[in-house]
Order: structure tokens, then sequence, then C-alpha cells
């Protein structure tokens, strides 16, 4: 569906010019990145690729329709070209440090985590080396001026259960008083859980490499 049909599709439940077009699709585009970092939507699977440097980190790929979405667990496979291989992607910063306290061990890349908007990666090699990174981008919002633009990464047969729910969802929380019955709110509150449950089933489980063992920890990385 294209913005100016979701959104005339909103106005008409909500019933209230109050809510402008413009303060209309600020709501689908919040639904869209809700979705996005509720789901791995298989539409939004990138790939990119970083190179090392002397520092032990390096931003994450942040070009327009290319960013990082949910920045800790967006990353799902990273490869070295040095190593010709994969390379583990850890999860947890404490357990990173534990391994590479002092983050200038010297080195072929074995071990890779997201922070902050960093990939930091222990050992540092000495030559540049490419690391290949594949991870769920941020959905590129539409804009008011592409009237036939389109949400990003949503399936087509459930944007108007999704956005449409989740957009009314939003305003009627606004609109009624929440000391109050507020029986609009509940309903498209509902609707849009039960969207995103059929959405879940459409995505499936998600697609990634199995959890590291850490033996020395005993513990999941």
């Amino acid at each position: 569906m294209t913005q100016s049909e979701l959104i005339q599709l909103i106005a008409e439940r909500i019933h209230d010019s109050a809510f402008t077009p413009a303060m209309i699709l600020a709501r689908i585009n919040k639904g869209v990145g809700r979705i996005a970092g509720m789901v791995d939507l298989p539409d939004l699977k990138s790939t990119d690729a970083v190179t090392t440097d002397t520092n032990p980190y390096v931003a994450v790929p942040s070009t327009v329709g290319n960013v990082f979405h949910r920045k800790k667990d967006s990353l799902f496979f990273a490869s070295s070209a040095a190593r010709d291989g994969e390379v583990t992607i850890y999860d947890s910063w404490i357990k990173f440090l534990k391994k590479w306290p002092t983050l200038d061990e010297a080195g072929d890349v074995q071990d890779v985590i997201v922070v902050g908007g960093k990939l930091y990666y222990q050992p540092i090699p000495a030559t540049a080396d490419t690391l290949t990174l594949n991870f769920f981008r941020k959905p590129v919002a539409m804009l008011g001026t592409d009237r036939d633009a389109e949400p990003d990464g949503i399936p087509d047969y459930l944007q108007e259960d999704l956005l449409v729910s989740f957009a009314c969802w939003d305003i009627f929380s606004e609109k009624e008083d929440e000391g109050g019955p507020t029986p609009e709110t509940d309903k498209y509150k509902a609707r849009f859980a039960g969207a995103v449950a059929e959405l879940m089933a459409f995505a499936g489980p998600k697609d990634r490499a199995p959890d590291h063992y850490d033996y020395d920890e005993d513990d999941f990385i």
C-alpha cells in the first residue's frame, strides 16, 4: 500500500481533522520502525564491509538506506577477508572485555561486538583487514513529498493490519482519557498485536549463527 492509501484509511478511522496527513505519516513511520525493532524482517537484511584501523573499532555502516537499526543485535554474521572465514560476534560487552581487557592485542581479528554505533574488534591486525558485516538495517522512512512511497520492509499483505492498527492505537492513546475507558485504544492495540504475531510466523525463526559457548566462563556469550 502507498503512504497516501494508509493515511486515508487511518483518517477514516480516527475521524479527527486535528491530525493532519503529516502527523499521521509520522505515526506510520514510527510503526514501521517499531515493527522492525521487534521482528527480523527479511527485506531489511543488508551486507556492507568495513576496514580495520589502528584503533580497536570502526563506525558501523551508516549510509542512507543502510543504517544499523538495533544497535546491539542488528549484526548476525561477520567474516574476515584475512582469515577467509567467520569471526565470533559477542553479545556481551563485559565478556568481550574480560577476554580482551586492554583492547590492544595484535593479530588477526577473531571477535567483534557492536557498542554505541561502533564495531569493536580484537585482535587488531597489523595490515588492514576487510570485515564483511551482515545485519538488519533501519527501514527508510517515507517522506510526505512522495505520496506513492510504500513502507520499507513490511510485507504487502500485512501493511494495513500492522500500520493502520499501530497508528490508530498510537493516536487513540492520546485522544482517550487514560483515567476512563479506552475502547478504541484497546481495540487497535489488540489488532496490532495479532498482526505482529502473524508477521512473526511469516518471518520465521531468527536466522542467525549459533550462540558461541565460552567453556572457560561456562556461560553463553
